[in-house]
């Protein structure tokens, strides 16, 4: 793939398109821990684009019965899973010459909808959560769950570890943002509470910091290891649905149901640039591993990568 600038807090505003490609009903990207793979959740399954995005895929994975609303890699990117509508996880072992995904093993235990899926650093365990309005944790070495986390009275819809794998953020429909000790010491704790559904969640590449995207319209900034509120973002009207840190640390990338990405200075709190270009919420965010590329996915069907050319 061609060689893009990395992404600062100086020349952010002149990102660009870089490429596009059209997928059907896009829940959530991510890229693979080596940026080699971005790889696309939709109504159809998984997409797999290898070394460049654009026309058809490298590889499509349409094991699952329903939608796949969750996808995530192991640190080293040996491993991927994914989460969909018809209430099974897959594992995946993904080859390290090829880059293709080969299936290892179904999970199955929830009673509805898997809406969000995390491999902890390691890869050798597994969170996901759901519509049954539990958190599932799974030892993915030998395919088997370990602990049912249960505390949210709606829908949680996403799921992160942190801290180095030790703890377990979730946000729901209830509003709440909850941690979970998988020591057994904090056992669904409150962090806090948007005014509204919390639709999307992210911990900083050093998982001492979270990022929550919210219907209340509002990006909220936590420190997890105090467990207070750092700022809060006025992010997108009508709604915030996903917010993604670049691997510096140092930038924060919101979408929302305004159709825009925004960018924003992490330790300032102020915003730093607004990217146009999709005709409908942006669902999912992105940065490749190096931060020279973001990547967003909307409701029109379009996935763009970003950069500056």
């Amino acid at each position: 793939m061609p060689q893009y600038q990395t992404i600062t807090l100086q020349n952010a505003p002149e990102l660009t398109v870089l490429s596009s490609v059209r997928r059907g009903w896009i829940s959530e990207i991510v890229w693979s821990p080596s940026g080699t793979t971005l790889a696309i959740a939709d109504a159809a399954g998984v997409a797999l684009y290898i070394n460049g995005i654009g026309g058809t895929p490298t590889q499509i994975l349409d094991n699952h019965a329903g939608p796949v609303k969750g996808i995530a890699f192991s640190g080293a990117g040996a491993l991927m899973a994914t989460g969909s509508a018809d209430t099974t996880v897959r594992l995946w072992d993904i080859d390290p010459q090829s880059h293709q995904a080969t299936e290892r093993t179904i999970l199955e235990g929830h009673g509805d909808a898997v809406e969000a899926v995390d491999l902890s650093p390691r890869g050798t365990m597994l969170a996901s959560c759901g519509a049954d309005r539990t958190i599932r944790l799974w030892n993915t070495e030998i395919g088997r769950q370990e602990e049912i986390f249960e505390g949210h009275d709606q829908l949680v819809s996403c799921v992160q570890f942190a801290m180095n794998g030790q703890i377990i953020i979730s946000g729901s429909w209830d509003n709440s943002i909850r941690m979970w000790d998988l020591h057994g010491e904090t056992q669904g704790t409150i962090l806090g509470k948007h005014d509204d559904w919390v639709r999307g969640l992210q911990v900083s590449p050093g998982g001492t910091m979270l990022a929550s995207a919210s219907k209340d319209m509002t990006v909220r900034l936590w420190d997890l290891i105090d467990a207070e509120e750092l700022h809060i973002l006025q992010a997108h009207v009508s709604g915030a649905d996903v917010a993604a840190f670049h691997p510096n640390g140092s930038i924060l990338a919101t979408g929302g149901r305004d159709n825009l990405i925004k960018l924003w200075d992490i330790h300032a709190g102020t915003q730093i640039a607004t990217l146009e270009g999709h005709q409908k919420p942006v669902l999912s965010l992105a940065w490749n591993p190096t931060g020279t590329m973001l990547a967003s996915g909307s409701g029109d069907n379009q996935v763009t990568v970003w950069g500056i050319k």
